[in-house]
């Protein structure tokens, strides 16, 4: 095999790191059920340190270097549950037709991979250079079988996706695009990995496309709705993936509007 095919197989293949690990340990992070304060509890870690520090234990870090990398395919047997730890990871699955729709983003804290009927129902890839915990799926089990706690924290969480999955049906069949693209920065503005709250700028490491079949629509209408969004004095590009937050407020406003037409 020469030097040139071996750096092309590499470059692709995710690098396990320890001194990832050391430097953060991994969360799950959701909305509680119980309201413990007014306003309604924001989304937070679930697990304790010791909880985290015992999901480590039984998790390898992987570092992908760059987006685009597949993590598992829809159809896979599903061995392995993972949580993000740095980075985006988009869930995907393709039409018959083969056209993809990104189904979700996951951020820090989520977690990701869980089998139905031992086989991965979507594709994962890495939107970008991210961190992941990869846990086996038996000895996960065998963690929350150990402890309650963990069980009902699983719970939480995937009561919180489901949740967020219906908000996101919602906004797809009753918000127009530029409804749809305030409510997409609303969301990353909640992320402190992305979201810089003195300066107000919001990172997104993501290409239009990966926002357009995120949001039902064409890579020229999202790019159409930022258009809008700057005209109106809400955003400002300060950089290709970097968007300056203008008025939180007005973007608060115009997802809370009844729909109108994008013209």
């Amino acid at each position: 095999m020469t030097s040139f095919v071996r750096s092309c197989i590499n470059s692709e293949m995710p690098r396990t790191s320890k001194s990832s690990a050391k430097a953060r340990l991994p969360e799950i992070r959701a909305r509680l059920f119980d309201r413990q304060r007014d306003p309604p509890s924001r989304i937070e870690n679930l697990l304790t340190q010791k909880q985290q520090t015992e999901f480590r234990n039984i998790a390898t870090v992987l570092d992908y270097r760059r987006g685009g990398i597949t993590i598992f395919s829809e159809g896979e047997d599903a061995h392995f549950v993972y949580s993000v730890v740095a980075g985006i990871v988009r869930i995907n699955r393709h039409s018959d037709g083969g056209r993809r729709q990104v189904l979700a983003f996951m951020l820090p804290g989520d977690i990701f991979g869980l089998p139905d009927s031992g086989i991965y129902v979507n594709s994962a890839e890495a939107a970008c250079p991210a961190t992941l915990c990869r846990v086996p799926w038996i000895k996960l089990r065998e963690l929350m079988l150990r402890q309650p706690s963990m069980q009902l924290n699983m719970l939480i969480k995937v009561a919180h996706d489901l949740r967020e999955a219906q908000r996101r049906i919602m906004i797809l069949g009753q918000q127009n695009t530029c409804q749809r693209l305030a409510s997409f920065l609303l969301d990353f503005i909640q992320h402190q990995s992305f979201f810089d709250i003195e300066s107000g700028r919001l990172t997104l490491p993501l290409t239009r496309f990966d926002i357009a079949d995120y949001l039902g629509t064409a890579p020229e209408t999202v790019a159409r709705g930022f258009l809008r969004l700057e005209r109106d004095g809400l955003v400002r590009r300060a950089a290709s993936r970097v968007i300056e937050i203008r008025d939180l407020t007005g973007l608060h406003e115009l997802q809370g509007q009844r729909r109108r037409s994008d013209n």
